[in-house]
């Protein structure tokens, strides 16, 4: 938005460069309603080339005479375009990189094979988050030197109006008419801009009054575009072509920077044959320096030569990596490059490791030596980390108020210490303390001493560094003392011992007793003392019975028992209390659902019963019964443990068991053997009559076929094709609709095939498929052969 405003704001002060001195806009005669997008796309373009900021700008236009009333008007103009979603910024985005930036190299590709990331400054040159592209659209600095292919831009305002758009020519020279020509190549922007406004007074003798009322200024537009030539050891030498803004690192960054055999240090800016400029990168890496990123001209060559010395630098310092050095320098630059140390080095002595032309030897730098030992090519600089001990510290723990890690001063004694850690605390144990300590061979050795003595002062200890004093609390020299509760309480499991606990403040911690308890049955069980184990018997516990009413008092002697750690408490259950239970009926009675068991011995009949009976369409015969079927986790280990041992062997657990029942011969007869009792969680499902027979296995055709009253299985057989080429016909078994199975039975070698009723499922499995035999087996048969009948011949000629 802000450029559109600028954009607008020169269009209205006619800063087109087709407009003349014979040819003015007078600003005030300008309709802001009749400007175009495309004349005010034209005037951004003339915007950023002149550099003009918004301020410079809004100073202008009121120089030449706008009026408030029409920035008011241009500022509504640009409201409404952008609220029609006009993209003329992006527009004008677009077609500016294409113009200004057409010809302009772009970042080469780097072989990575070739890189070597460890040496400093690569990720300079190749970072993604750090950029040196050419910016083609920033103002030139005072310092830029004109040459041909730039534009001038000269603006005249006040008494007098006047635009140039002027192009240097390839002698150096711009032409203004009335003035004539003007050399400003070879000469900086402020030199050239003095030069031209010295000149313009011969048109405008007011720009050199005392209170002049015609102003000037003088501006770079296009810039001319360079060609650089980068050679030597970058990734990628080659020509380049920059804008006239660029600098030596603009060229290198596109070049990839130096490879791993480029210097960083020494790199040669060559300008009509002679060096120029030494560029040293590190001056940037490490302090800032910008002044060595000098401005390039056209047909500079930059000459990256390979490295004098590099130097590998390792171990505790800041940075690690392969640095370069040059002339004279020091290990102490070396580490300054680096980084410095961190906070882990041994900063007294470095390792200094170097190639000489026989063979590779090791050098101690001391820290006193760190700037005048000089760096040579090939050498390896390492720091140590500083020793993971303490030269001063003691260390105390236990049942004190603050244990923890102390300094060990001067004459630091173990009272002096146990003061420091604000005393022991109340468990002390007061007997005895141990004091590990470091010998000089750094072993260990145990110092005991009398807690209570040393509190006192009649004994003491002088502390050495390292030592740790270990001071117990009595708690932690005996097992814990837990009590157990099981059973009917809400919170069963394992609580610390209380001292003077008795059973009603067991039950209470447990958050008392569930509806489902019996307080008159509680029992303790007590292991043996110690006196009663010390001698062999039977015994090996005492079991005491009390009652507690669900106020969780006890009466009379009870009362006064007291528990002891260990003690473990069951809380039984009400003789008479079992939990509830529901089982679902489904299908084809008057009132399906869920019902509640009301006595253990409810059987099938009572609750179809309940449920008002079976209704008209039921088919009594093809009731199911579903049990549910939850395996422990040692069943679960056990069958795991089978099939590990028989690889064959497989179980299934679908969660529930199939319980076959004759409905129709429990509901006539009720009470029966078939009759059987409920369980929790059972579904009975009573289907609608059955009219087909389906027909699966190994038969030609499986099918789903209809019933026909008094056809036998093999009727049904023959409805699905017939046996297929592997069956098992002996092995038929037919799945009835209570989920029972019957096999085919063999008579007399006469395969006896099972009953077939309505619903029920053939099934004919497959016989096992026997790989044919090879041309291996037939060759060891024939071999066998062969030997049999020799042995025959060999024993009837033996007979003769």
């Amino acid at each position: 938005m802000r450029l559109l405003f600028l954009g607008a704001i020169l269009f209205l002060l006619g800063a087109n460069a087709q407009l003349s001195a014979q040819n003015t806009v007078d600003p005030k005669s300008v309709d802001i309603n009749n400007l175009s997008d495309q004349q005010i796309l034209q005037l951004i373009k003339e915007v950023e080339k002149r550099g003009l900021t918004e301020n410079e700008a809004i100073a202008l236009a009121q120089a030449k005479g706008m009026t408030q009333q029409q920035i008011s008007m241009l500022k509504q103009r640009m409201n409404e375009l952008k609220l029609q979603g006009e993209t003329i910024g992006a527009d004008y985005q677009n077609e500016t990189d294409a113009i200004i930036e057409q010809g302009i190299s772009q970042k080469a590709e780097i072989d990575s094979a070739q890189a070597d990331e460890r040496i400093f400054g690569f990720s300079f040159f190749n970072n993604e988050k750090l950029t040196f592209d050419p910016n083609v659209n920033i103002p030139v600095s005072p310092s830029y030197v004109l040459g041909g292919g730039d534009e001038i831009v000269i603006d005249i305002w006040g008494a007098s109006q006047h635009n140039y758009n002027l192009l240097v020519d390839k002698n150096g020279d711009i032409y203004i008419q009335g003035v004539g020509p003007i050399h400003v190549g070879g000469l900086t922007k402020e030199a050239a801009s003095s030069i031209i406004l010295k000149k313009l007074i011969q048109i405008y003798s007011d720009l050199a009054s005392e209170n002049p009322r015609t102003f000037a200024s003088v501006n770079v537009g296009t810039v001319k575009a360079i060609k650089v030539n980068v050679i030597g050891e970058v990734f990628v030498p080659g020509t380049y072509t920059l804008p006239g803004t660029a600098t030596a690192f603009n060229a290198l960054y596109l070049s990839g920077g130096p490879n791993k055999n480029g210097s960083f240090r020494d790199i040669k800016v060559i300008r009509n044959g002679k060096v120029v400029a030494n560029l040293d990168v590190y001056e940037y890496l490490i302090k800032g320096n910008t002044n060595v990123n000098i401005s390039l001209r056209d047909a500079d060559i930059i000459l990256v030569p390979t490295y004098d010395k590099r130097v590998k630098v390792g171990g505790e310092f800041k940075r690690e990596g392969l640095f370069e050095a040059k002339g004279e320098e020091t290990v102490s630059d070396i580490i300054t490059y680096a980084g410095g140390f961190n906070e882990n080095a041994y900063k007294e002595r470095i390792e200094l490791y170097r190639v000489t032309d026989k063979e590779r030897m090791i050098k101690d730098v001391l820290s006193s030596e760190f700037d005048s030992v000089v760096i040579n090519n090939g050498d390896s600089i390492y720091a140590g980390a500083i020793l993971e001990r303490f030269k001063n510290k003691v260390v105390i723990e236990g049942a004190v108020y603050r244990p923890g890690n102390y300094e060990l001063t001067k004459g630091l004694t173990l009272k002096q210490l146990i003061e420091k850690a604000d005393g022991v605390r109340e468990d002390v144990f007061l007997n005895r303390g141990l004091i590990t300590r470091l010998k000089d061979d750094l072993t260990l050795e145990n110092i005991p001493f009398n807690v209570s003595e040393v509190i006192k002062g009649e004994k003491d200890v002088n502390l050495k560094r390292e030592d740790i004093i270990t001071i117990a609390s009595i708690n932690d020299l005996r097992q814990p003392q837990t009590v157990k509760i099981y059973g009917a309480v809400q919170v069963p499991g394992e609580m610390d011992y209380q001292e003077d606990m008795t059973l009603s403040d067991l039950i209470f911690k447990a958050r008392g007793f569930t509806e489902y308890a019996s307080e008159s049955y509680i029992e303790i069980s007590r292991r043996l003392s110690y006196d009663e184990m010390k001698e062999m018997g039977q015994k090996i516990a005492h079991v005491y019975q009390f009652s507690v009413s669900r106020d969780l008092k006890l009466n009379g002697e009870d009362a006064k028992f007291k528990l002891e750690p260990f003690d473990e408490v069951f809380v039984r259950r009400a003789p008479g209390f079992r939990p509830r239970g529901v089982v679902t009926v489904q299908g084809e009675v008057k009132y399906a659902g869920q019902y509640s068991l009301i006595s253990r011995k409810e059987r099938i009949s009572d609750i179809i019963k309940r449920t008002g009976g079976l209704s008209d369409n039921a088919y009594a015969e093809g009731a199911m019964l579903t049990r549910k079927s939850q395996l422990s986790q040692k069943q679960i280990r056990l069958r795991e443990e089978l099939m590990k041992k028989d690889t064959s062997l497989q179980f299934s657990d679908i969660g529930f068991d199939v319980v076959a029942i004759n409905l129709k011969k429990i509901l006539e007869h009720p009470g029966g053997k078939d009759d059987i009792f409920l369980k929790e969680g059972d579904e009975i499902t009573i289907p609608r009559e059955q009219q087909t027979v389906k027909i699966s296995g190994e038969v030609l055709n499986p099918i789903l076929a209809t019933y026909v009253p008094g056809q036998k299985l093999k009727f049904y057989i023959n409805q699905g094709g017939g046996f297929g080429l592997h069956a098992k016909r002996r092995k038929t078994y037919v799945i009835y609709p209570n989920g029972a199975a019957h096999a085919t039975k063999k008579i007399c070698m006469i395969n006896k095939y099972p009953k077939v009723v309505p619903g029920s499922e053939i099934v004919v499995p497959q016989k096992p498929i026997r790989e044919p035999m090879g041309a291996t087996g037939w060759i060891s048969i024939a071999s066998a052969m062969a030997s049999l009948a020799l042995t025959i011949v060999t024993i009837t000629n033996t007979a003769n």
